[in-house]
């Protein structure tokens, strides 16, 4: 049977040894044809050898496994990212779906993303990084874009857009600063996590995350009552949160 063609680049050639060990031992499926030290030697390999699959470092000495990834016009591999990247960057991978394993390595965990990556494989689909990719910030590697996966095509949000995402019952509700209505499947919950690093984005109550930036106005009483800008949607603050989001928008 033939095995999946795979690279490895890392900067760290112990990582490298450790991971190529873990693939001959618990994954029969790879078969290894090289591996890279850096971005530059990376992109030579994967245009010469033309891979299925690369098991990439996040963060190497100068560029990032990013960084490698926008050198290409089109992807045309599967990714495997190999991380010590902190619990934000973990969401989001697994916000965009994108298959990863953290350092030390986990051989349980390393081959059910080997198993994963085969499933894609026989579906011809590595749309999921792709996308993950063009979501992520260059300078700071944090989200700036969420795409939104709507039938037959995906549609990419810049975050300074989204005015409020709403929970209704067992999906969300996306809403730009232009009225635009986007469902999505997945909780609010995930969105919270995802966003939380961006100080614009707030949890109000139970149901309603907001972009401050797209505050009208706000009310002081009894109830403190948010209007969003351009929908003028109202939102109340849930009493548990109101002292710490007023004090927080008259510190913003």
């Amino acid at each position: 049977m033939k095995g999946i063609r795979s690279l490895i680049i890392d900067d760290e050639a112990a990582n490298r040894n450790v991971l190529a060990s873990m693939l001959e031992e618990h994954c029969p499926s790879i078969e290894l044809i090289g591996t890279g030290s850096s971005v530059e030697e990376g992109y030579r390999l994967i245009c010469d050898s033309q891979p299925e699959l690369v098991f990439l470092d996040v963060q190497m000495v100068s560029h990032t496994g990013f960084d490698l990834l926008r050198m290409f016009e089109k992807i045309s591999f599967h990714v495997i990212f190999v991380t010590a990247f902190d619990s934000y960057a973990m969401q989001a991978f697994e916000f965009n779906a994108v298959d990863y394993i953290l350092k030390p390595i986990d051989y349980g965990k390393l081959i059910r993303a080997v198993s994963r990556v085969e499933s894609s494989i026989r579906f011809g689909d590595n749309s999921n990084i792709i996308h993950f990719v063009q979501s992520i910030d260059e300078k700071n590697q944090f989200v700036k874009r969420i795409p939104f996966h709507q039938k037959d095509k995906v549609q990419i949000v810049d975050l300074d857009r989204i005015s409020y995402i709403q929970a209704a019952r067992n999906y969300c509700e996306i809403v730009t600063e232009d009225n635009q209505r986007i469902v999505s499947t997945k909780p609010l919950s995930d969105y919270d996590i995802l966003l939380r690093p961006y100080r614009h984005f707030l949890r109000i109550n139970k149901s309603v995350l907001i972009n401050i930036h797209h505050i009208l106005n706000y009310s002081k009483g009894a109830e403190c009552i948010i209007t969003m800008k351009h929908c003028l949607e109202d939102f109340e603050v849930s009493r548990r949160k109101k002292t710490e989001i007023l004090q927080y928008l008259k510190e913003s």
